[in-house]
């Protein structure tokens, strides 16, 4: 009686798409085996891909075959699939179990190796299920490449997104609650204050889950600004092209971040290296020579130390820590607003939203348009089943009085949310009171986000003065209409009702404040 080793194999797909069974495999093999007469000495049973023959169970029958040959006849599969799908791979295989004295073959596919013809037989029986895989491999990249071309991402969502379902019922990425975990991070970053390393620490101390490699990566992920990346193939080039999905970011910001991490923004005084409470102007201070960012450190004198805003060498400019802070604190009181300026603001905004009020007010006339718009239709509706209209005429018809009814309805939305906006603007407008408390009391970490707010394109600090070709608008207006308040409040301080005093005028020049 001979002895044999079963190996029945399967994929997760093909049990799945084609019905394979390793149980329906094994029963064929064990019939096999009593109708010839062989006695079964092990059944290796596999769930995995015939690519290659790097998989867990066939090392240990193969182990099982290096030990004992001499005792077994044949390796049974069957069908030779079901050994390989990879030709060169199977004939070294082949050769190896021959040396050891054991046949191969599949039971319903058998071949006699020792015929010479029957190596023909052999090669057609890899070589198709070779050919096959190939196949769809290459459907499958030409599917993938088809989606991305689409703007549809496929394959396993990146940080920050989930896969959803859109009106087509296919998979399209949806933000999930990392999401704003994945905005902060680049809005962090988009400030040149903090490098890789502490803006993961930030994030991870708020809860954010991840490794430093993966939110390396992340960082530089063109998809979260709305881009799917196709790489080259061929004759195709590599390209991005425009998501479907939902960005988390805008493409503005994900390319400020790109430009701080490639470092093309160093020459404007970007800082990535922990920064020193003493020192919260370092990196906007730009040198008046060389136009490159000072630094900051303290130098030690005999008696006392002495803190500096510095360039190097060969400019050697050197500015006192207390004369830089403290034209700072001098321009924060130029924009902070006292309790009449707040008012005045207030009044003025009022007004001019009283004037849009005005001329897009929803009155009578309004509400009675809409309800001879919503008659109208009632009546076209009445015709249409009474047969004097035709489908046609009614849809065009009903068409052009729906769109009449829903111009109305959205005057009558906006003008409701006007109050919502003209909070937007009170609230914003109080937290420019007392802003030079604000930012004495706060870290050093707030200081830097309020200067990079005031100053996006930096400034020089010469002769205790500072000039800037570029300052935050609105903050130039709002310093303005200070002053202008001032200057009124001299001259007359019962003119409260004239405001249009207090108005900036049209092309204001570059800034310059002195202490």
């Amino acid at each position: 009686m001979k002895n044999a080793i079963l190996y029945v194999r399967v994929s997760t797909d093909e049990q799945a798409k084609k019905g394979f069974s390793l149980r329906d495999q094994e029963a064929k093999l064990l019939q096999y085996s009593r109708d010839n007469g062989m006695h079964v000495l092990q059944t290796y049973r596999e769930d995995y891909s015939a690519k290659t023959f790097n998989r867990p169970e066939f090392k240990k029958l193969l182990e099982y075959c290096k030990k004992n040959s001499s005792s077994i006849d044949e390796l049974l599969f069957v069908k030779w699939d079901r050994f390989s799908r990879n030709t060169a791979e199977s004939y070294n295989k082949i050769n190896l179990f021959t040396e050891l004295g054991i046949k191969v073959n599949a039971i319903t596919q058998p071949l006699d190796l020792t015929i010479p013809e029957q190596g023909l037989m052999l090669a057609f029986y890899l070589s198709i299920p070779e050919v096959e895989n190939q196949r769809k491999s290459q459907n499958v990249i030409a599917g993938r490449r088809r989606a991305f071309k689409e703007g549809r991402y496929v394959g396993s969502p990146p940080k920050g997104y989930s896969v959803g379902r859109d009106s087509t019922n296919k998979p399209i990425l949806v933000p999930n609650n990392d999401a704003p975990y994945i905005l902060e991070a680049f809005e962090l970053m988009a400030t040149g204050v903090y490098n890789l390393r502490e803006v993961f620490n930030k994030l991870k101390d708020k809860g954010y889950k991840s490794s430093k490699t993966a939110f390396s990566n992340m960082i530089r992920n063109p998809l979260y600004s709305g881009l799917v990346y196709l790489s080259a193939y061929r004759d195709e080039k590599e390209q991005f092209i425009e998501g479907i999905h939902e960005p988390i970011i805008t493409r503005m910001l994900y390319s400020k971040v790109q430009d701080v991490i490639n470092g093309r923004n160093k020459q404007k005084g970007l800082n990535h290296k922990k920064v020193n409470p003493a020192f919260p102007l370092r990196g906007f201070l730009m040198c008046p020579k060389c136009d490159k960012p000072l630094s900051g450190s303290i130098s030690t004198g005999r008696n006392k130390k002495y803190a500096y805003y510095h360039c190097f060498s060969p400019c050697d400019i050197r500015i006192k820590q207390e004369d830089a802070h403290s034209w700072f604190h001098h321009f924060l009181r130029s924009i902070s607003l006292d309790e009449n300026a707040y008012e005045l603001l207030v009044e003025i905004i009022k007004n001019e939203f009283d004037k849009i009020n005005k001329q897009n007010k929803v009155g009578p006339k309004q509400r009675e348009k809409l309800k001879n718009l919503e008659e109208k239709l009632i009546n076209v509706q009445d015709l249409f089943i009474d047969g004097d209209l035709t489908k046609e005429e009614y849809q065009n018809h009903k068409k052009n009085i729906e769109n009449l009814i829903n111009e109305v309805k959205d005057r009558q939305i906006q003008f409701s949310k006007k109050k919502e906006v003209f909070d937007l603007y009170k609230n914003g407008l109080k937290s420019m009171q007392n802003i030079e408390n604000q930012y004495i009391k706060s870290n050093v970490e707030f200081k830097r986000r309020l200067i990079g707010s005031i100053f996006p394109e930096k400034f020089q600090f010469q002769n205790k003065k500072v000039r800037t070709a570029d300052i935050n608008p609105i903050l130039h207006k709002i310093a303005h209409f200070t002053r202008v308040n001032k200057e009124n409040k001299k001259r007359d301080k019962s003119q409260k009702k004239d405001l249009s005093r207090c108005v900036a005028g049209a092309g204001l020049e570059p800034a310059t404040f002195g202490l």
